[in-house]
């Protein structure tokens, strides 16, 4: 029973440390962030456009001190009733843009059945990877910026 009792401290003390690799941003750049964030939405976005409905997220990343953005859009295109789904993901400072999707169902198949139109993540540093869904597309953001859908 020692042994076990042991154990599970000993795994509750890894898993504390094993989160603990990436340092947390203090509260006043988190708050910089999301207000930088809000304009550069604002400036490139409306929250309602052609039956397409826009939102954002901000994540300040303090390793690589970037504000990011994503942004996400999702509707019927009001004039053909056409399924529609994007996201960007971009430097609130900056302006520049590190992974978009595009997904439009023209076709009247099945949402499954229909691969994206855009699919690339560019990571800080790396080369382009071009993604074929909305799952690949969130592992990747998720992996390279910390900032998941």
């Amino acid at each position: 029973m020692r042994v076990i009792s042991v154990l599970a401290v000993l795994i509750l003390m890894a898993s504390l440390a094993f989160g603990q690799n990436k340092p947390h941003a203090p509260l006043s750049q988190q708050k910089v962030c999301a207000e930088e964030a809000r304009k550069a939405f604002n400036k490139s976005f409306k929250a309602e456009q052609d039956g397409v409905s826009y939102e954002f997220t901000s994540h300040y990343d303090a390793q690589a001190n970037v504000c990011y953005v994503l942004v996400h859009g999702s509707g019927a295109v009001s004039k053909s009733s056409t399924p529609y789904v994007s996201y960007a993901l971009f430097d609130a400072i900056e302006g520049r843009t590190y992974a978009d999707y595009l997904w439009i169902n023209s076709t009247q198949k099945k949402y499954w059945e229909v691969a994206p139109q855009i699919c690339s993540v560019s990571p800080r540093g790396g080369d382009k990877v071009t993604c074929k869904s909305d799952d690949e597309f969130d592992q990747l953001i998720d992996k390279y910026f910390s900032i998941g859908k």
